[in-house]
């Protein structure tokens, strides 16, 4: 048992960073279980935030299959639903694994304190939409535990847990006209607050209103949670890339074209509104019935006052998915348009390469954002490799805009790249060698010789942009 669960912390590492977002309660049992040293513990309560998660596998890593073990175990008792992501397990499975049968009784006292919640005149028709939760909200459906907030249903179950983050957890639930619903459950925190009550602003707002970005659906409350029910979506990135794993080679690239295309329009969306996103990354992209892909969780995201063009707040965004010139400010951060423009560059080369990063590993990647070191090596397109490079340019007036972006050949379906030869070559500058005259001249511009591979330096976009093509 404890070499698999030290083989769980070793394939989990990154995936653990990104998903346990509290840190202090599993390092302060670890420090009182004498499975940290007061060093490693200091350590890791000095760190920011942020930080406290790396700095603990660290510690964790460096201390052998026990230390990794006691983890795993601490992890279980405290953040179960993460267990249960990572491993795959059915939650239910996982829950009955876990309880004691004294916690079995807790259990059932509580249903049968919460049966009150819900008069047994109460009845839910559902409106079917999601293939994948089908069955779990058929169960809800008919479960007498369930809970009623104003006219939200769900129950407290790990059994319904279908996500968390840094602001709540995520249950599956249903209205009472039986729309399906993924409820995220928030703290009334003045911590909290803040990001709350962006988050619904955004989500209200009509002019973000798209079938690219996740659909707001209602609010409830009670005395010490808000109850924030989104569109249930069937996957995130992530879970998605797994899945497309299964399909043939040609249907699977077809695919994630879509979902890289459509996660940009919804960035497009929110930049014309005037938008900053800030917290972009795998777990952000939701994939919903219909496969559509859609941009969520807004609690981060900033509006740009009339006028300017940066927002100045506290560092915001998660750990190895932000932008080189926030990681290199030392006071409050400027976020621009830009910064989300190079994250997203990070998350359609993650895409490309079945879940790589430009940046590389975890350990090394904050230092490689700030000098603007990266490898592309996962990708063999090259039309694919100078989109990405555009778009995680070190220098932020370098990258593209989110409208350039989608107009990049890499998008371009047949129909456009045949268009674009026909009328390049009926064109009396290419018939004069004007065109490649000018091809030329940048060509020595980037101090080429004759003996190197054009098309090794040349890019994709600067040829085109020679042409006048990418202007429309």
């Amino acid at each position: 048992m404890e070499h698999q669960h030290a083989e769980f912390v070793d394939t989990h590492y990154e995936a653990l960073i990104q998903r346990v977002t509290s840190a202090m309660p599993i390092a302060d049992k670890m420090y009182e279980n004498k499975k940290l040293t007061w060093g490693q513990y200091s350590k890791i309560t000095n760190a920011t935030k942020r930080t406290q998660m790396t700095e603990l596998l660290k510690a964790v890593k460096s201390g052998g299959p026990a230390v990794k073990s006691a983890f795993y175990e601490i992890l279980q008792e405290i953040k179960p639903d993460v267990i249960q992501e990572l491993e795959g397990l059915s939650p239910q499975t996982a829950h009955d694994k876990r309880i004691t049968e004294s916690q079995r009784q807790n259990v059932a006292s509580e249903k049968g304190q919460d049966k009150t919640d819900t008069p047994d005149d109460d009845i839910i028709r559902c409106n079917p939409s999601s293939i994948k939760y089908r069955s779990k909200i058929e169960e809800l459906q008919k479960d007498s535990s369930k809970k009623k907030v104003s006219n939200i249903y769900f129950c407290r179950s790990n059994n319904y847990i279908i996500g968390s983050g840094g602001s709540g957890t995520v249950y599956l639930g249903l209205k009472e006209d039986g729309t399906e619903v993924a409820i995220k459950r928030i703290t009334k925190d003045p911590l909290n607050s803040k990001d709350f009550e962006h988050e619904l602003k955004h989500l209200r707002d009509l002019k973000l209103e798209s079938k690219n970005i996740v659909r707001y659906v209602d609010l409830a409350e009670d005395e010490d949670f808000h109850y924030l029910a989104l569109q249930l979506c069937e996957y995130d990135m992530e879970d998605y890339m797994k899945k497309l794993r299964l399909q043939e080679q040609k249907d699977k690239e077809n695919a994630l074209r879509k979902i890289m295309k459509e996660m940009l329009l919804g960035l497009q969306v929110l930049h014309r509104a005037g938008v900053i996103h800030r917290d972009i990354k795998p777990k952000n992209v939701l994939i919903d019935s219909e496969n559509n892909a859609r941009l969520a969780d807004f609690g981060l995201s900033r509006k740009l006052e009339d006028g300017r063009s940066t927002v100045h707040t506290v560092r915001a965004g998660t750990q190895g998915w932000e932008a080189t010139e926030i990681l290199n400010q030392s006071e409050k951060s400027g976020y621009k348009k830009s910064s989300d423009i190079q994250v997203a560059g990070m998350l359609v080369y993650y895409i490309l390469s079945d879940g790589k990063h430009p940046f590389g590993d975890m350990e090394f990647r904050e230092v490689n954002i700030k000098n603007g070191e990266y490898s592309l090596e996962h990708v063999q397109d090259i039309v694919a490799k100078d989109l990405v490079e555009w778009m995680i340019n070190k220098e932020p007036a370098e990258r593209l805009t989110v409208d350039e972006v989608l107009r990049h050949p890499f998008f371009w379906d047949d129909y456009r790249k045949d268009a674009v030869l026909r009328k390049l070559g009926d064109r009396p500058e290419i018939q004069n060698y004007e065109y490649l005259e000018k091809l030329r001249n940048l060509y020595i511009e980037k101090e080429q010789t004759e003996e190197t591979d054009s098309t090794a330096t040349l890019t994709i976009y600067e040829a085109f942009s020679v042409s006048g093509f990418l202007g429309g």
